[in-house]
C-alpha cells in the first residue's frame, strides 16, 4: 500500500522525523528508508535497539507515530498514478484482488476510505495480525489462503525490497515499482517485472 497505492513514503518520513524528534533523535531520509516495508512495531523496535532513548515507552512512540502519519495522510495523501486503472485492469480480467500491507489496520482503512477503493479488494490484511512481517512470507501466504488461491498462482505488486523478498519466499510472481531513488538499484532485479509506474502493467503479457 505505502509507496504503491498512495504516495505515503514521504509522509512516513515526515512522521518519523517529527515523532523521533520528541525523544531527542534527528532522523534523515536515508535512515527512514532503512525500515521501508517493515511493520510499525518493528520500525520502533529497530531504532530502539540501534539508538535507544529515554522518556517514552516503545508503545508510546508507536502510538504517536501512527497518529502522526494517519493525520498527514488524511491531510496530504494522494493516490499514485495508475492505481485505479490497474485495479480495473485486473478486475476486468477476473483476477481476485487482495491488499497485504505492513501498515497498521487502522491506517489501511484510512487510506482505502480516502481513495475510495475499498470495494476492489476481496481480502485486506495487515501484517500486524500475524506473528511475522515482511520480509517473512507469512503475510502473503495467509492472504493467498484467504483468497483460495495457490501461492504459485499469485502475482504480488510491491515497491519495497522487504516486500519483494517476502513475495519471492512465498514462490509468487512479482512486479516491483520502486521509488525513483531505486529505479537503478540492482537489488530489485530479482522481480519478474521491474516497472517505473503502475500504468505500465497493461503493457505486460500477464494472461
Amino acid at each position: 500500500m505505502d509507496g504503491l497505492i498512495i504516495d505515503s513514503e514521504p509522509l512516513w518520513r515526515e512522521a518519523e522525523k517529527l515523532t523521533f524528534k520528541t525523544i531527542g533523535l534527528t532522523f534523515t531520509d536515508d535512515m527512514c528508508r532503512e525500515t521501508m516495508g517493515m511493520r510499525l512495531t518493528e520500525v520502533v523496535q529497530y531504532w530502539h535497539d540501534k539508538l535507544g532513548w529515554k522518556g517514552k515507552s516503545l508503545e508510546q512512540v508507536e502510538e504517536e507515530l501512527l497518529a502522526t502519519v494517519t493525520q498527514l495522510i488524511i491531510e496530504k495523501g494522494e493516490a499514485l498514478e495508475g492505481v485505479e486503472s490497474s485495479l480495473n485492469y485486473f478486475k476486468n480480467k477476473g483476477y481476485k484482488i487482495a491488499l497485504a500491507s505492513s501498515s497498521h489496520k487502522k491506517l489501511i482503512k484510512t487510506v482505502l476510505k480516502k481513495l475510495g477503493i475499498t470495494h476492489y479488494f476481496e481480502v485486506i490484511n495487515s501484517a500486524e495480525l500475524f506473528a511475522y512481517g515482511k520480509p517473512h512470507p507469512m503475510l502473503f501466504m495467509n492472504t493467498a489462503e484467504e483468497l483460495g488461491v495457490n501461492p504459485v498462482n499469485c502475482l504480488v505488486i510491491e515497491d519495497s525490497f522487504h516486500g519483494l523478498i517476502a513475495a519471492k519466499a512465498a514462490l509468487m510472481k512479482t512486479i516491483v515499482v520502486p521509488d525513483k531513488e531505486n529505479w537503478d538499484n540492482p537489488n530489485y532485479n530479482i522481480a519478474d517485472f521491474n516497472l517505473k509506474s503502475l500504468n505500465q502493467i497493461k503493457e505486460l503479457n500477464l494472461g
